[in-house]
């Protein structure tokens, strides 16, 4: 059942994704920033005025870490089914257009999965007599790993329930986690037989349901064409990762192995292997936004110094001189 997934690219999530399970946060006691700064979420998430797409998958993981830890078991089967239900899966289905079947359905769900998560896969298979979909996830000795599979158990139950009006119930379920306990309270899966320690997670399906058309009334009438970012070399995906995080300038590069889970060395050694340095990207990628941002005539360049990490505008003009060989304000009037 495997597929294979580029191990040198970073994982990657939609902007929009962790927007959704910060939100779940808001149900706790108390503060959510001191969680969402702990997951290494950008303190900008929600502004309007940055236009990153993309965080690197680590923040979605730790919010669902975070998230297991301050519920209980059936707070947290609760919290994510309904948030799911209501709010996640109706984003996916609105993009579906295949209606002929329920494996066409899925196979176009798996198509726009890859555009939200790059490191995760999902697919349909025929094997052993019967259907499956099927999800592959690396990082089972992780700590996020089983509050993150219960997450997509949760997720893939109500997809289907949605999609088949409620017809659905697997005979068979096999997950990666050791013990079914966790899922077997599910209320779609508490008839199902489990298989633990798997190397996918894998629900059965019946082929009277896989071959039946599919109705909806979410399901568009539009075909989707759905962005995937560049992930076929470690660079692309370095850059799509770390670009929300620059608002805090020129990133050391202690913190940015911290954000994505590497160490420094396994970072120096990858930017390498594409003939860069760490310090030259970072420099690099502040140009190129501070370029976009002197191109708004609105934002004073004090702004603009502040918001790229300088400590003040006299410091931002020196540097950015020493780069175009002008200053910001002689780049700016070339718009007006």
């Amino acid at each position: 059942m495997s597929q294979d997934m580029n191990h040198e690219a970073i994982p990657l999530v939609q902007r929009q994704d962790v927007v959704f399970f910060a939100s779940l946060l808001r149900g706790l006691e108390g503060s959510i920033y001191p969680l969402l700064q702990e997951a290494k979420v950008p303190v900008d998430l929600y502004s309007s005025e940055n236009n990153y797409n993309y965080l690197p998958e680590n923040t979605v993981k730790n919010l669902i870490q975070t998230l297991g830890e301050k519920l209980e078991r059936q707070e947290f089967i609760l919290l994510v089914s309904s948030a799911c239900k209501n709010i996640y899966i109706p984003g996916f289905i609105r993009r579906l257009t295949k209606k002929s079947s329920l494996r066409a359905a899925l196979d176009e769900f798996a198509a726009q999965l890859k555009s939200n998560v790059t490191h995760t896969k999902v697919y349909t298979q025929f094997t052993g007599g019967r259907w499956w979909l099927v999800r592959e996830k690396e990082g089972i000795d992780e700590a996020w790993f089983t509050h993150a599979e219960l997450f997509s158990v949760i997720f893939i139950c109500e997809l289907l329930s949605a999609l088949t009006a409620n017809r659905w119930c697997p005979k068979q379920v096999g997950i990666q986690s050791a013990d079914d306990e966790l899922f077997s309270t599910l209320p779609q899966l508490t008839r199902s037989q489990f298989f633990t320690g798997r190397s996918v997670t894998a629900f059965s399906i019946d082929e009277s349901l896989m071959t039946a058309p599919v109705s909806h009334p979410y399901i568009s009438t539009e075909a989707h064409v759905a962005g995937r970012p560049s992930h076929d070399c470690f660079l692309s995906t370095f850059k799509l990762a770390i670009q929300p995080y620059l608002s805090m300038g020129k990133l050391p590069i202690k913190m940015a192995a911290k954000i994505l889970h590497l160490n420094v060395r396994t970072l120096q050694r990858r930017l390498a292997k594409e003939q860069v340095q760490y310090g030259v990207v970072i420099e690099e990628m502040v140009l190129e936004q501070t370029l976009e941002l002197l191109k708004c005539p609105s934002l004073k360049i004090t702004s603009i110094a502040i918001r790229m990490g300088y400590s003040d505008a006299a410091h931002f003009t020196r540097a950015f001189k020493r780069q175009m060989s002008m200053t910001p304000s002689q780049y700016r009037q070339q718009f007006n």
